[in-house]
């Protein structure tokens, strides 16, 4: 169990690292990528002012404002009717002197298509560097809402940031398209992912180890506590076993040669106390045993037809003292599982089936394959009281009852679903209850087929 628990805080601690490097890495990427986006964005304005400006069309306000923000148009104001024409002059100078650096600075790769209404190339405007590549549909959303952002692949596969721009009425060219591949720009993201996962990677494990590492200092104090727990009720249960056993025979004796039917009585009683006890022992021992991993399996296969019809011979007489009706479904299957445990498993979930029916009532075995395979079924089913919805979660713990009006006749130690689910785990199935109140109880018992 504590096992378990160090696997789940281990978990726990790995997936929080995990969440770690990820917010981590992603927000790095995320930020790098961001810084790419704002300054391609601003070098394609920058370069559609130039633009504007080389042709004297006038700059409309958010070019004009992306010009001046990189020191080549010197002013203190936004472009109005009276100064448009000395800010054009302006930024056509610093446009000139900037074309002799062209090739040196952030500008020089990105690439300038004049184009007409139809979005068709013109090759002949003076200063202007034109390429065979026009994206048509950042053109028809340009014209429509007065410019275009957009990043596209061309058919080689290779991403573009394009800006698309609307020149106003009375001008050669009608629409401007300018873009910069991003070829260089997404190796850099390639490789920084690269970077980041194998940083990842590598934290991952490194936080793995640690995690499993504090996961056991963490619970080492209480795996400490368990393995004493579990030392010593083995030890007494081992103790208590020979003194109850010459009890049992004691009174045993004393009930043979007793005559007075007051002492038969308490003698009796005390037999059933001892019988109890020496059942509850052995109960203790074998869910320490399971526990702990001492508990050895002979797993094999078992022929489900034979090996249930068998069992169910033995309580037949139990569900007939109870004036029960014990029905059986049976297909011939083989499951793996060890003979002897299972025997166990089935006695503790059938015998509560039985007690639990309430006289005339029926209690089904059906034994089948369960849906696409790999799966062999044993469903123990009774019409009696049923469990109620809230405490369905609760039947397998230890010591829980879900009617605790114990009895001479029988008393239950709360301990046998819980012995049944540790019996079925360790052999590799599974184990589920399915009720509801006065509807009663199926219990479905899950083996690997062999």
């Amino acid at each position: 169990m504590l096992k378990q628990l160090r696997v789940r805080l281990t978990l726990l601690y790995l997936f929080a690292s995990i969440v770690l490097s990820l917010a981590v890495g992603g927000g790095t990427y995320t930020l790098v990528n961001y810084y790419f986006r704002t300054t391609n964005d601003q070098a394609l304005l920058v370069k559609m002012g130039l633009q504007f400006a080389a042709l004297r069309i006038p700059l409309p306000v958010d070019l004009y404002e992306a010009v001046k923000q990189e020191g080549l148009v010197i002013t203190n104001s936004t472009p109005s009717p009276e100064t448009e024409e000395e800010s054009n002059e302006s930024a056509e100078e610093h446009s000139t002197e900037d074309e002799e650096g062209l090739k040196e600075n952030e500008l020089a790769d990105i690439f300038v298509n004049p184009l007409t209404q139809t979005g068709t190339l013109i090759t002949d405007v003076s200063g202007q560097y034109s390429t065979s590549f026009v994206d048509s549909a950042a053109v028809v959303a340009a014209q429509k809402n007065g410019y275009d952002f957009r990043t596209i692949k061309t058919n080689s596969g290779v991403p573009v940031r394009l800006l698309t721009y609307a020149v106003p009425e009375g001008e050669e060219v009608k629409v401007f398209q300018i873009g910069r591949y991003l070829s260089e720009q997404q190796k850099v993201l390639n490789r920084l992912l690269n970077t980041m996962i194998l940083l990842g990677g590598v934290v991952t494990i490194f936080f793995g180890l640690a995690s499993w590492f504090l996961a056991g200092r963490t619970i080492k104090p209480s795996q400490l506590a368990w393995d004493k727990q579990h030392t010593f009720i083995a030890n007494a249960s081992h103790e208590l076993r020979a003194p109850l056993t010459l009890i049992h025979a004691g009174v045993e004796l004393s009930l043979r040669k007793a005559e007075n039917p007051e002492q038969r009585e308490l003698l009796s009683d005390v037999l059933s106390d001892a019988d109890y006890m020496n059942k509850l022992i052995e109960e203790l021992l074998l869910l320490s045993r399971l526990d702990t991993g001492a508990l050895k399996l002979e797993l094999q296969p078992i022929d489900l037809s034979t090996f249930t019809t068998d069992m169910l011979r033995q309580v037949e007489r139990l569900a007939h003292t109870q004036s029960l009706t014990l029905t059986q479904t049976i297909v011939p299957i083989q499951i793996k599982a060890d003979p002897v445990r299972l025997k166990q498993v089935l006695l503790i979930i059938l015998d509560n089936a039985i007690r639990n029916t309430p006289p005339g009532g029926i209690v089904g075995v059906r034994v089948a394959s369960a849906e696409g395979g790999g799966k062999g079924l044993i469903e123990i089913e009774d019409n009696g009281p049923g469990i109620p919805a809230d405490m369905l979660d609760k039947v397998f713990e230890r010591f829980f009852k879900v009617d605790d009006q114990s009895s001479m006749d029988y008393r239950g130690s709360g301990l046998g679903l819980s012995i049944a689910r540790s019996l079925v785990e360790a052999q590799n199935g599974s184990i589920g209850i399915v009720s509801a109140p006065g509807k009663g109880t199926k219990v479905v018992l899950s083996f690997p087929l062999a």
